[in-house]
């Protein structure tokens, strides 16, 4: 039977924001706990239900206070996976927003003063129309943190500060001027899918954002979900199988190496700088390695 925490965490991963995540997971395993692959198709059919009732996640204005000190203040704001209410339509994101600012420096340089910027970050209501940025799908439960998750926003922020200036301006009641539909938060390279496929991936971004979630071909996934696939495939089929213009080869893709972040055209390579985990420990992008919840450098 499909576990709902552990699907609730995979999508939070995707930047799901929570409610909407145990909704669609609730919603998504009592219709599918009998065959693991109509999973994703109830998965695709529940985000869309649940989307459009989500209106918020929670963003701390403070990190200067622990999480477990009682109620905390927050910044309601969109749901962070509004791509997933406008399936069929045309990604029209400006990409020229993508490129980080070679001369953007943080507005800080430690983690205490990290802190100090956090917690004086402006109060002013959203603006009109606000959809929140890509960017915020890679820290989205760091976000709701609080005070022992401060150290992973630091150095998110750190090393992408065109993002801390961008977060700072959406603090201050200004949109972001960052891509929002989640076309930056994609791996897949779409010039070596089928034409037709990769059309398909332009026009619906968290269909190919659940495919690369999963470890599945992206291909593979579609066939499946179009019944043109040959032969009728669980998921494990899916994750360790790819589609080629010679034919149907082994690969397993939950191994080896995660590809970069390069976006819906393939060029955004360069559009986050991201740390990693190893052993429970942060690596920075600098291989320093540090307690994610202390920020102490580990040697």
């Amino acid at each position: 039977m499909l576990d709902v925490s552990k699907t609730t965490s995979l999508l939070q991963s995707l930047g799901v924001n929570a409610s909407t995540a145990n909704q669609a997971a609730q919603r998504t395993v009592q219709a599918a706990n009998t065959y693991a692959l109509s999973f994703l198709q109830e998965l695709h059919d529940a985000l869309q239900a649940v989307s459009g009732n989500a209106t918020s996640v929670s963003t701390p204005t403070s990190t200067s206070t622990p999480a477990n000190a009682g109620a905390s203040v927050t910044l309601s704001t969109v749901d962070l996976d509004r791509s997933t209410a406008t399936q069929g339509t045309t990604t029209t994101t400006d990409t020229t927003a993508q490129a980080p600012s070679s001369d953007a420096k943080p507005p800080f340089d430690n983690l205490e003063e990290f802190r100090e910027w956090e917690k004086g970050l402006g109060k002013a209501p959203l603006a009109p129309g606000y959809q929140a940025p890509d960017y915020l799908r890679f820290i989205s439960l760091a976000m709701q943190g609080g005070d022992q998750d401060a150290f992973k926003r630091y150095v998110f922020f750190k090393n992408n500060p065109q993002y801390a200036q961008d977060y700072e301006a959406i603090r201050n009641g200004q949109l972001s001027k960052f891509p929002t539909d989640g076309s930056t938060v994609i791996r897949t390279d779409l010039s070596k899918l089928p034409t037709d496929v990769a059309d398909y991936y332009r026009k619906n971004p968290a269909a190919l954002r659940a495919a690369e979630g999963f470890s599945m071909d992206p291909t593979l996934y579609k066939m499946q979900m179009d019944g043109t696939l040959e032969r009728n495939s669980d998921p494990s089929w899916l994750m360790t199988h790819q589609w080629t213009p010679n034919g149907i080869v082994e690969r397993d893709h939950s191994a080896g190496s995660n590809p970069r972040f390069i976006g819906l055209d393939g060029k955004g390579a360069d559009n986050y700088k991201l740390a990693t985990y190893d052993n429970g420990l942060l690596v920075d992008i600098d291989g320093r390695r540090y307690d994610p919840v202390t920020g102490t450098e580990q040697v």
